[in-house]
């Protein structure tokens, strides 16, 4: 038998093609131009889908005629034209006025007893308050009992009047004669009920009166007040104290000076009560009912008001309105800052939830600017320019513009038009 043997074939050499240089130079020139060609289309591809990738990444933002606040934000410290009232005894404190309360002048606010008195009218004042209790229930029992008698005989009433009507149908004259003699007499025993009633009313509150009397004159006699504290002037009442009354007031000599971290508070409410010791301030009054304001704000000296100048401040925390004000006094305050500024202000009215607060922070509203508003954030600077990204035939382009003034939220510009879309936020 004839084994076959396999051959390995032999590999074809490959064929050298001779290209002169000019070939050579033609088929790099055809390869740099496709290249060329793919970054045109992938340029313009990339062009097309540039305002979809945009509005996705971004909102877009109609600008509108109007304008906004120059506001700037600072902290406030709340001035008040105040003094505290001290007692001169040690002792318990029972206030008569509530804190935020409005008071005249001369009225009592608060008494400071004896510790020692109060605690001996205790056992008496139990006593008394038993025998309140004990005639209040006296009394409503009696009533609860007065009251189910004359809710009986309305009853009985009820019942004869339908028999009555029943009788009368019939033109039975004997029954009704005799029914109408049986609701005569019902009729008197409810009113003799009623009045019954009425009696045991009017005798349970005179009784808890004459008690009540009873207890407060024996609650005045053992626990006498030792020292009564009345209000200088017409004024607000408040029991918070923070030790720096007498530092911010409207009238002091260098009130825009003042460097807040020279001064610390240390704020106390006095409670009823408390046991306070002589010497210790029991409350506080405000006076004159205007709230006055130490603001310090950062901002260009053009910015700044000076004394006499209209402006808002706006509390954040407490209120979105803003109070209108007037600014008595400014000045720069380079200690605490390049551009800090110190303003003395008064609001135009009586703001009560100041009453117990020293500082808040504040939005200082200096004036208002008229263009173009669109968002803050729209605004996409360009080294020292400013401007925004438009949306113009289905792509965004930056444009400049002239900002007239801004605040948190917005812009107010000059450049574009009133319904130009702007991108929000651009990337």
């Amino acid at each position: 038998m004839r084994i076959p043997v396999w051959a390995t074939p032999k590999r074809r050499r490959p064929r050298l093609e001779e290209r002169t240089p000019a070939e050579r130079a033609q088929k790099r020139f055809a390869k740099a131009a496709a290249v060329v060609l793919v970054a045109v289309l992938s340029y313009s591809l990339f062009a097309a889908v540039r305002p979809a990738i945009m509005m996705r990444s971004g909102e877009a933002a109609q600008a509108c005629s109007g304008w906004i606040e120059m506001s700037f934000p600072g902290s406030a410290i709340i001035v008040r034209d105040e003094r505290i009232v001290a007692t001169p005894i040690s002792g318990i404190v029972h206030f008569v006025a509530r804190s935020g309360e409005r008071v005249a002048a001369g009225a009592v606010v608060a008494e400071v007893r004896d510790s020692v008195a109060a605690e001996a009218a205790e056992p008496e004042s139990l006593r008394v308050q038993e025998e309140i209790d004990r005639s209040v229930q006296e009394s409503a029992l009696r009533e609860r009992r007065e009251s189910e008698r004359l809710s009986a005989v309305r009853v009985q009433i009820a019942i004869k009047e339908a028999e009555l009507c029943a009788y009368a149908d019939r033109k039975d004259a004997k029954n009704v004669n005799r029914l109408h003699a049986e609701l005569a007499e019902l009729r008197q025993r409810e009113a003799s009920a009623a009045d019954a009633l009425a009696r045991i009313q009017e005798e349970a509150r005179a009784a808890s009166a004459a008690v009540a009397e009873a207890k407060r004159r024996s609650d005045r006699a053992a626990t006498r007040a030792l020292a009564v504290l009345r209000a200088f002037g017409a004024s607000v009442i408040s029991t918070h104290i923070d030790g720096l009354e007498g530092v911010y007031s409207p009238s002091g000599i260098d009130l825009l000076g003042i460097s807040p971290a020279d001064y610390t508070p240390y704020t106390r409410d006095c409670s009823e009560g408390d046991s306070v010791a002589a010497g210790t301030a029991v409350f506080r009054e405000v006076q004159n009912f205007r709230t006055h304001l130490l603001v310090f704000a950062d901002m260009p000296e053009p910015a700044a008001p000076g004394a006499g100048r209209r402006v808002r401040v706006r509390f954040p925390r407490l209120a979105t309105e803003a109070v209108p004000a007037t600014v008595i006094g400014s000045r720069r305050r380079p200690d605490m800052g390049a551009d800090t500024w110190a303003f003395h202000i008064a609001l135009d009215r009586y703001a009560t939830t100041l009453t117990d607060l020293r500082s808040e922070d504040i939005a200082l509203v200096t004036e208002h600017v008229s263009g173009v508003v669109i968002p803050i954030s729209a605004l996409a600077p360009r080294g020292d320019d400013d401007g925004v990204w438009l949306l113009r035939t289905n792509r965004f382009v930056w444009r400049a513009v002239t900002v007239l003034g801004a605040n948190e939220q917005e812009a107010a510009v000059e450049g574009i038009r009133e319904g130009d879309r702007v991108l929000i936020r651009p990337r």
